[in-house]
């Protein structure tokens, strides 16, 4: 019978396992989102994160490019917070914008429904339009009655 190990024994395992390193990276990339969080103004707290460390690189990931644009700002800030708190190692902050998949979902738009009385007056405007366009418009916006009864 094979024995399995305790998911606590794995993560509290020798120095030297990979799982180890990526629970030590994982905690100085928290650590370095706390020390930067700290030394931005109120309005752009939260709206970063430390996400990787490439050389001397910090990269931190942020929601849209106007978030990155307004924390670029702060970046020699940034860097005195990360030099203040001995973190010499890192020589620039680069931004990331997160990717859209990675991103909440949006409300997806809802097809407009009308009431069977609107779509009715809707459609009598319609018919006397002499503009074809305006009239398709009208009659398509129409179609959109609530089959409800």
């Amino acid at each position: 019978m094979r024995h399995t190990n305790s998911v606590k024994k794995l993560l509290n395992g020798g120095k030297s396992t990979q799982l180890h390193r990526l629970r030590q990276f994982t905690s100085q990339l928290t650590e370095l989102s706390a020390l930067i969080q700290s030394c931005l103004p109120t309005p752009l707290q939260g709206h970063c994160q430390a996400i990787n460390i490439r050389g001397k690189t910090l990269i931190l990931q942020t929601e849209s490019p106007a978030w990155a644009s307004q924390l670029r700002f702060y970046t020699p800030t940034m860097l005195s917070t990360l030099t203040h708190h001995r973190c010499h190692y890192i020589k620039e902050i680069h931004m990331r914008i997160k990717p859209v998949s990675a991103q909440s979902p949006v409300n997806k738009r809802h097809k407009m429904i009308i009431s069977s009385r609107s779509a009715t007056l809707i459609a009598s405007l319609a018919e006397t339009t002499p503009y074809s366009k305006l009239r398709e418009s009208l009659l398509q916006l129409a179609s959109r009655e609530s089959q409800k009864t």
